[in-house]
């Protein structure tokens, strides 16, 4: 697993922002999300953290006609919010969404696929200009929740990000190397159900 995060408690009210995405494996891809995931240090300037994602989105984006199966979330309820977030951070430090062992060198004759998964998710001090915004990003009629559409007019619009009012963020890409990637016995499994079938 790759991953960059900073964390920075405050006692302020928040909301969250999150959003996963399942790809078939693909050497390239994979190279290109592993490149920008390392792209984000622990520490740097708003305006060049926002270039970063923005980077990372429109290329997720240009991409999007590959994912098969995804998820994300906005809530504005502070607890939840909070529990929320630490269950992402939780997705990247402690193995439940990945797999204990080596799925083994990746054999295109073989059939089975390959999968990887990429995650982002924002705290979001609650009721800033930068909230607000998401919260109309987000106000998605329930029957398009899970549309392509929708993810593209998601990620295209989360320019509106202010990374003075995100508190904390987390990014991080399952597997880091080719020989840990996500079997479909593993996405099969309950702990992925949470990922839907993207339309």
């Amino acid at each position: 697993m790759d991953a960059r995060f900073g964390l920075g408690w405050k006692l302020v009210a928040r909301s969250i922002f999150a959003m996963e995405l399942c790809f078939p494996f693909h050497d390239q891809l994979h190279a290109s999300l592993r490149a920008h995931v390392r792209s984000l240090p622990a520490s740097m300037g708003h305006h060049q953290k926002w270039e970063s994602y923005r980077n990372l989105r429109e290329e997720l984006a240009q991409n999007l006609s590959l994912v098969e199966r995804g998820c994300w979330d906005y809530f504005d309820e502070n607890t939840k919010a909070q529990s929320d977030y630490r269950m992402w951070v939780q997705g990247m430090l402690t193995d439940e969404t990945a797999r204990t062992e080596p799925s083994g060198p990746i054999d295109p004759y073989r059939g089975g696929g390959r999968y990887m998964t990429i995650t982002m998710a924002f705290l979001v001090v609650a009721d800033s200009p930068t909230d607000r915004a998401v919260s109309a990003l987000c106000r998605v009629p329930e029957s398009r929740l899970w549309d392509r559409t929708t993810f593209q007019h998601i990620l295209r619009g989360l320019g509106i990000l202010n990374f003075a009012s995100v508190e904390s963020d987390v990014l991080y890409l399952i597997p880091r190397d080719d020989d840990w990637s996500l079997t479909a016995e593993d996405m099969s499994q309950q702990k992925f159900s949470y990922l839907r079938p993207v339309r």
